[in-house]
Order: structure tokens, then sequence, then C-alpha cells
């Protein structure tokens, strides 16, 4: 029996020792109750949060493709002589404006001079006899063959001035179109023969961007598809424009077709042979939009608070594309709806809300090579 009784006072200091453990954690468990109630009450005697309000609108979304391109010419020549020979004046200075047809250099034509002169004073003395000779067969006094002879003769002679003045022309250099000139790469004096480049001559004013467009993309993109150029050099630039044309033909290697833009470019601050960067606008549509900051990710969903009776109102939204400060909805709200943009943190749903303003969008970036900037969201 002694060996009984330590047995029966172990289970017995086991029993408080369990009585005790569950009565402290019922008493724990009561605590955080109580507290989870009354935070409520609690947030309630702080009163109403402090909210602005945005309108939901319709906006328009695109995908964003993105490319690098090369900078081309509109219209871009080497200018160059059609003949060998010298230079004996040059009429333009380097990044002249030039119009079509503007003479930019002349060759040495002496030779061709001296035979357009001899050949109009030969077409005047078989003129001169044209007209002796047909008075002279009117009256019998000379054959009929003779005029006919001094006819062809004439004819030569004109064939001959069109011969002169097309030579002629050959040493007169001329614009082919309008456009800028570039550096002048000859000096008077000098020889230049078929292919020695004299200048450049570019049409800039509106420039073409080549790029590529993978074959994915394809049944998505089209001639008039807008799209947006900048260049690293240009800082802050953007060149809006349409897409022109498409190759007829894909590259096997790459999968892709060889793309062409048309932009604008008054300021000539695209230089041809430029690398810039294009986004192009893929399948453009209008949408709703609401502030990005109004949306409340909860897990893979997505939220926005409206406003009903001076309370939040939590309603679940389909979300799609995004721009910079905007995001596309898709489904979950209309247009016109008034939703919650800023006060969002803590937000929960039957919330009693004040308004205090309405959102006036995202600020900008900062750029801490702007001088003066200050920091911004």
């Amino acid at each position: 029996m002694s060996a009984e009784r330590p047995s029966a006072l172990l289970r017995f200091v086991v029993f408080l020792v369990v009585t005790a453990a569950v009565a402290g954690g019922g008493w724990v468990y009561w605590q955080k109750k109580s507290t989870v109630a009354a935070a409520p009450a609690k947030s309630a005697a702080k009163g109403a949060a402090l909210v602005t309000t945005a309108k939901v609108v319709k906006d328009n979304f695109a995908l964003d493709l993105d490319a690098i391109g090369t900078v081309q010419a509109f219209e871009s020549a080497d200018i160059s002589s059609n003949v060998t020979e010298r230079i004996t004046e040059i009429t333009f200075k380097d990044g002249d404006f030039v119009k079509k047809g503007t003479l930019l250099a002349k060759l040495s034509d002496s030779e061709e001079q001296a035979m357009l002169t001899s050949a109009k004073s030969t077409l005047a003395e078989e003129e001169r006899e044209i007209a002796r000779l047909q008075n002279l067969v009117k009256e019998g006094a000379a054959p009929e063959a003779r005029l006919q002879e001094r006819l062809t003769l004439a004819d030569i002679a004109r064939s001959k001035i069109r011969e002169s003045e097309a030579r002629l022309a050959d040493r007169q250099i001329t614009a082919p179109f309008d456009g800028w000139l570039g550096l002048r790469r000859i000096s008077v004096g000098a020889l230049v023969s078929p292919g020695t480049v004299i200048a450049s001559l570019d049409k800039i004013d509106v420039v073409k961007i080549d790029f590529s467009v993978p074959e994915t993309y394809l049944g998505s993109v089209k001639a008039g598809t807008s799209i947006t150029a900048s260049a690293e050099t240009l800082k802050d630039r953007r060149f809006e424009g349409k897409l022109a044309h498409l190759d007829s033909r894909l590259d096997p290697v790459t999968r892709s077709v060889a793309a062409r833009a048309e932009v604008s470019n008054a300021d000539l601050a695209l230089k041809p042979g430029m690398l810039v960067m294009v986004t192009l606008k893929v399948e453009p549509h209008p949408s709703l939009a609401v502030p990005e900051r109004s949306l409340v990710p909860i897990g893979a969903k997505a939220y926005v608070f409206t406003i009903a009776d001076g309370k939040a109102k939590r309603l679940e939204v389909k979300t799609g594309l995004r721009k910079p400060g905007v995001v596309e909805i898709r489904s979950g709200l209309q247009e016109g709806q008034i939703i919650i943009a800023d006060g969002l943190v803590g937000m929960q749903d039957g919330a009693a809300i004040k308004v205090t303003g309405e959102y006036k969008g995202p600020v900008k970036a900062f750029n801490p090579e702007q001088s003066g900037g200050a920091a911004q969201e």
C-alpha cells in the first residue's frame, strides 16, 4: 500500500497542472476576444477615415510592343557628277537647305559651249539657205532635192544643239529634291568623276524609322498603327508617328518582318543613322480606367472601395492593361462611378469615411538631372 501512495500523489499533481493550464488558456483566449471586440469601438471612437475620391472614366489602352529601330532620311542621295571633269564653281555651304533644281556646282564646260555655238551657227546658216532655196524652187530656178537636202542639214544642226545642251546640263550639278546638304567633300579645281561624292543631300523634316516586328504580332500590326520613338541622346523627347509599311516577307532566321514607320521631325532633332527605341500601340481600345493607387490587392484578387451611405463598400474588379498611374478595369465597375483613391490604409468594408477632396492624378517622378527637382511620388 505504501507503494501506491506516491502514485496517487503524482496523479493529483498532474491533475492540478493540467487544470491550471486549461484555465490559463481559457483566460488568454477570453482576453484576446475581448480585445478584438473592443477594437471596432475604439476605431469608431477615432471618427471617420479621411479619403479622396476619383471617378471611373473611359481611357484608351493598348499593348506596348517595344523594338529597336534605326532612323533613315525620308529621301537621301549622294550628290555626284555624271561625267569626268574639273570643278569650276561651288555654290553651296555646309548644311544649307536647298530646293529641288538648285545649282550646287559647275564643271568645266568650255568645249561644250564651243560646240553649242558652232551648232547654232550651222543652224542659222542652213535656215538662211532654206529661205533662199524656197524662193528659187517656187520660181523653178532650183530643184526640190536641194531644198530637201538643206532641210535635212538643218535638222542635223538642231540635233547637235540638243546634244550640246545635254552635255552642258551634265556639267551643272543640281539638287534632285528639297533637303539639307551635308558636309562638302570637294573643292574648286578638283577632278571629279561618276561616283565621286560632292556632298550628301537628305530630306529629314519627315524621317523613316526601320525596325523589326516578331511574327507572333503580325495579326495585330498593320499600316497606320501608332508608334512612339525615343532616343537616348534626346532624353525625354518623344516622337509620334505611324507605321507606314510592312515588308512582303519574313526573315526565316529571326522569324520577324521588317517594318518602316514615318515620323514628323520638324526641328530636325532626329538624324539619319540614330538608334531609337520604338513602341507600337498594338490592339488599341477604349476601356474603363481608375487610378492605380485605388486598387487593393488581396491574394490573387483585386478590389476597389466605393461609397455607399457614407461608408466604404468593397468591390471585386477584373484588371487589364496598365499605363503610368492608371489601370484598366474590365469588369466590376461602371463609367462615372465614384471610388476611393486615397486613404485606403487599413480600410475595411463598411468603415465610416469622410471625403476631403478629389484625386488630382499621379505626381511626376523625381528626376535628379533636372535642377531644382524635388522628390515626388
